[in-house]
């Protein structure tokens, strides 16, 4: 339970609910929300990443770290990163020492050759999740001389951090919707999916409009012959062999998602 807030922190949290609501860009939100956790918690770093099994820890945001540093995490030092895998295993707001000793954590080469390079000494994380997977992260740092982080700021960052997950996935939720609401999502997923080409992608578009060859072939200046050039490479793509069926398995792929 947290203990009674101050004016400051009411209305540093009061914002940040007002953030969630107002902002629908999930990158943006991360950003924001960053800046906001570093004046509530008085705290000196911020980071936040999307990681997937596939790429590991993608879509870096950051407030008062180095832009070269960050680089360097992403292509060697989450790699070797002792306690950020950790810190994704705990489904609430954690503290570096509830993972690792100090001791031991100050002997590593992520501390000594990344974190310490900009300064972060203590630090908390906080990793949201849905049922399709990790939606973000909050990594939260004060620097060497500053004291620790204590079991409230972690109450703090959970609640917070848990109201963060749910505005993530709301987004999802709605990015989803949209997709299957709106033709022109609908058909880059196919496309994307199929890996066309932009020329393909063109086609495509005006075939899901009912245009025949030589209509298509006049509003792209093509001939008609690069037309049916095209639209052979997306039936190739998609193992599709005629217009209905092609306008059949972009439905069927809606239905999927």
């Amino acid at each position: 339970m947290l203990t009674t807030l101050s004016g400051r922190e009411t209305k540093l949290i009061f914002a940040i609910m007002q953030d969630m609501t107002a902002i629908q860009d999930a990158r943006q939100l991360r950003l924001q929300l960053g800046a906001r956790l570093l004046d509530l918690l008085e705290a000196d770093y911020f980071a936040s990443f999307v990681w997937t099994r596939t790429e590991g820890d993608t879509d870096a945001v950051f407030l008062n770290m180095d832009e070269r540093n960050l680089a360097a995490y992403q292509h060697h030092f989450q790699h070797c990163d002792p306690i950020t895998p950790r810190f994704r295993m705990c489904r609430r707001a954690t503290h570096l020492d509830q993972i690792i000793s100090r001791e031991d954590f100050l002997r590593t080469e992520f501390y000594n050759d990344f974190l310490a390079r900009d300064g972060l000494h203590q630090g908390m994380n906080f990793h949201a999740y849905a049922a399709t997977g990790h939606l973000g992260d909050l990594r939260i740092w004060r620097g060497a001389g500053k004291d620790t982080f204590q079991q409230r700021d972690l109450d703090i960052l959970n609640a917070i951090g848990t109201a963060f997950g749910q505005a993530l996935a709301n987004m999802r939720t709605n990015e989803q919707k949209q997709r299957e609401t709106d033709p022109r999502l609908r058909l880059a997923a196919w496309a994307a999916r199929h890996q066309l080409t932009g020329r393909e992608r063109d086609v495509l578009c005006l075939v899901s409009e009912g245009k025949r060859d030589r209509e298509i072939a006049l509003d792209l200046n093509i001939s008609v012959t690069t037309v049916r050039s095209h639209l052979k490479a997306v039936f190739q793509k998609s193992g599709v062999t005629s217009r209905a069926e092609l306008l059949a398995s972009i439905n069927a792929r809606l239905s999927l998602q």
